[in-house]
């Protein structure tokens, strides 16, 4: 129902959600009361369409903003909260919890160079820079321990500052055993991960790293998230006692000869993986920019998403491969020709998979 500048939604007796505002104000303010009814709900239509809003100030009886809501908010300066809200606080402009432990969003054209977040923060929420902030430096305490942001969402950021209570990382943001951001602007073109990370929190296919930085230096601590990190990397070099990673001319491996990631930024055209090499990884060549790759006898298996996103036009397939996951070729749409022995595994999933125009079939390879 319209109410003044307001289509509401009654969600109870005297209660609504707010669906949608009407006006041209880009100072939106939703009162307190819509009538008889109480605002307790944001949905993810708050905003038409053409509108910019630049402020947006919630009454204390919201507890709950729909996650929809943030990624249509690029022009935002500021985040209000009206006093005495049990769900949610404003300081600058920018939106918490009502603790202060989560950052729920960050308006990206809010001014400045540096964030200087509270004592209390503990986390930032994945929505918090859904819409691309450009501050360069993030001031934090001892108490921030996730942090869910993706390096795209925070492109100039340079350098994570540690306050009096907090240990400095260099500009790296480091918790305990797990390394959960590197900020894309800064300066460097190698990066030795400090001894005791056990974990890179890569929360996407998306780069880690940035691509300044060339070579990744992996201490024998470390256990897990690699293998999804290293999208913009030319090398990765990892300690020789190692029990969980090793490197092979730059190339990451398991101990049980698993390929695990091509570094997306190596240079050359050709690969032909070493003689030992058992499986080709999950994501192993995701976004790689080599031209041909040749997978040599030995070579059993194939998981899904291989060559996801990569540059390989020549694929080299050898008769030991008789385990090709079903989604192994998903998204290998520069792949134009596939070379595949003659009753081979290989042979049978191609065509299969109705890519026989690609299909190049020899008797024998070696």
């Amino acid at each position: 129902m319209r109410i003044g500048d307001f289509e509401v939604r009654k969600t109870g007796k005297d209660t609504c959600s707010v669906v949608q505002y009407k006006g041209e104000d880009r100072d939106i303010v939703i009162p307190p009361a819509f009538e008889k009814y109480r605002p307790t709900a944001i949905e993810a239509t708050l905003i038409k369409k053409g509108l910019r809003p630049v402020s947006i100030t919630i009454p204390p009886s919201v507890d709950e903003i729909a996650e929809g809501l943030f990624p249509t908010l690029k022009t935002l300066e500021r985040f209000e909260v009206g006093k005495g809200s049990l769900s949610f606080r404003s300081e600058s402009g920018v939106l918490y919890d009502s603790s202060f432990y989560s950052l729920i969003f960050y308006p990206p054209k809010k001014e400045g160079e540096e964030f200087v977040s509270p004592k209390r923060l503990g986390r930032v929420a994945r929505t918090a820079f859904c819409c691309t902030v450009h501050f360069r430096r993030f001031v934090y305490s001892s108490k921030l321990e996730e942090f869910q942001a993706l390096p795209s969402e925070c492109p100039d950021l340079e350098l994570f500052v540690p306050s009096e209570d907090a240990e400095d990382y260099d500009g790296v943001l480091i918790k305990g055993k797990k390394l959960l951001f590197y900020p894309p602007k800064m300066a460097g073109k190698a990066y030795s991960i400090p001894d005791g990370v056990e974990e890179i929190a890569a929360l996407s296919s998306e780069p880690f790293f940035p691509k300044a930085v060339k070579t990744v230096y992996v201490p024998a601590s470390l256990k897990k998230g690699l293998e999804n990190a290293l999208g913009n990397a030319s090398k990765v070099e990892v300690e020789a006692k190692s029990g969980n990673y090793r490197s092979i001319e730059g190339v990451l491996y398991s101990w049980k000869r698993v390929l695990l990631a091509y570094p997306g930024e190596m240079e050359g055209d050709v690969y032909v993986t070493p003689t030992g090499t058992d499986r080709i990884g999950r994501g192993a060549f995701r976004n790689a920019r080599i031209k041909t790759l040749v997978l040599s006898p030995g070579v059993t298996g194939i998981d899904n998403n291989a060559f996801e996103g990569s540059s390989i036009t020549t694929l080299v397939i050898p008769s030991s491969v008789t385990d090709i996951a079903v989604h192994s070729l998903f998204g290998a749409d520069s792949i134009g020709t596939i070379f595949a022995e003659k009753g081979s595994v290989a042979e049978i999933f191609l065509r299969g998979e109705g890519r026989s125009d690609r299909v190049r079939i020899i008797p024998s390879f070696f």
